[in-house]
């Protein structure tokens, strides 16, 4: 039954993604230099690919979606000689640099509430991330189901407007050669089309990649030392690169943190107390740059104890360590085709030409009216200006982007009219 449900489920969405492919074809577009790039598409249900297609007009795009109505549509990042050959006869010719930032791998608080795992032993089941093994059978295999929310996303807009200004500060990238795009689920892809990057190997954009996540960086190198007399120099705010990064979030963090972070850090409870007490005549002081040696002569905090607040101060600044690094180092990779529906959610992969403005959980709306769905369990979420559920066991008419939501999360299935 479990399975006729399953079938009855993805054929109505497959049936929604026909009409909307059908209605709305003007909105699918081809990335730039598309004759060169490999096409692929997933079968809804299926963990089947059809791939290694070359597209060379809208037209035919459009008519292979329909034909095909995939779950999922992708694109190569790559250039090939021949993209429709097998992948050692396609002849690469380069490949846009690309990261993606997925709210599912930075850490944020509200994953403890609308994550769940289950135990694929003995059916325990508990909200957050899945522990290394159950409490209660100690077995090691789950099922995990994650959710996406106001707060997941924010976090992952946040990331993108740090790699941003990586990006031109530090690489001197222009504004116009990046472009963002909404994935259609839990985060941000952003591309990056200059000449100069298309032919770079992987070992070279892997630097790219460390340098981001500030991997390697020692603070002795990056300017922090001290002196014959022992008086400890550091780097200034507007130092360029991975020094002035450093040392603008140790002035954020002594001006304006609070006393956890401060702890955080590394400091004692007591030192973060009197660093707090003392902000008004600090910021006086540090108008023109940081003193370093204060730290020193005021609270005998000695180099090494810098080092590894440096250390810490580089990870806040940096972007999360676990943001998918395979996506940027992969020369050959398939990414999502802004435009077209994400399976995962039934919402549009789009562009996005201001980030500060986009609602991802209003723009990228596709569908239309309303459907009933009966839902088996879901937590609260937000679709356009309202915010729907929790819902257990019951059905429910929401309008049609809300619904699609939970039939392409597996949350419910439609109820016949």
């Amino acid at each position: 039954m479990a399975g006729l449900q399953d079938r009855e489920r993805l054929g109505f969405i497959k049936q929604a993604f026909l009409q909307y492919y059908t209605k709305q074809s003007s909105r699918v577009s081809l990335p730039t230099d598309f004759r060169s790039r490999e096409f692929a598409f997933l079968a809804f249900g299926e963990r089947f690919m059809t791939r290694h297609k070359a597209i060379g007009s809208r037209e035919e795009l459009v008519n292979t979606i329909r034909m095909l109505v995939p779950s999922d549509i992708y694109y190569s990042t790559a250039y090939y000689d021949r993209p429709a050959e097998e992948m050692e006869r396609k002849g690469w010719l380069g490949s846009d640099l690309v990261f993606d930032v997925d709210a599912d791998h930075i850490d944020t608080s509200c994953k403890a509430n609308h994550d769940m795992w289950s135990c694929s032993s003995c059916g325990l089941t508990k909200q957050g991330k899945a522990p290394a093994q159950c409490p209660s059978c100690g077995k090691t295999r789950f099922e995990e189901r994650t959710w996406f929310c106001d707060e997941c996303l924010r976090a992952a807009k946040n990331e993108v407007f740090k790699l941003l200004d990586f990006l031109t500060r530090d690489f001197g990238i222009p504004q116009d050669e990046m472009h963002i795009f909404f994935s259609g689920h839990r985060g941000y892809h952003l591309h990056v089309r200059t000449e100069q990057v298309r032919r770079l190997d992987e070992s070279q954009r892997k630097e790219i990649v460390d340098y981001v996540l500030g991997l390697g960086l020692d603070a002795f190198y990056q300017g922090l030392y001290k002196k014959p007399k022992d008086a400890i120099v550091g780097p200034q705010r507007d130092d360029p690169g991975w020094r002035g990064r450093f040392a603008s979030e140790i002035h954020r963090l002594i001006l304006k943190g609070t006393e956890d972070e401060l702890v955080g850090l590394g400091f004692s409870r007591r030192q973060a107390g009197l660093i707090m007490k003392e902000r008004a005549q600090r910021e006086e002081r540090w108008k023109e740059k940081i003193l370093w040696s204060e730290f020193e002569d005021r609270f005998r905090i000695k180099e090494t104890a810098w080092k590894a607040i440096i250390s810490r101060a580089i990870s806040k600044g940096a972007l999360p360590a676990e943001i998918d690094t395979v996506v940027t180092t992969d020369i050959h990779r398939l990414i999502r085709l802004p435009e077209t529906l994400n399976g995962k959610t039934g919402l549009r992969a789009m562009a996005v030409s201001n980030l500060d403005a986009f609602d991802p959980f209003l723009d990228p709306i596709a569908f239309e009216g309303e459907e009933t769905v009966r839902v088996i369990e879901a937590p609260a979420f937000r679709m356009g200006e309202t915010t729907y559920g929790p819902y257990t066991k019951e059905d429910v008419t929401l309008p049609a982007a809300a619904a699609m939501l939970l039939l392409c999360k597996g949350l419910g299935g439609p109820v016949q009219k």
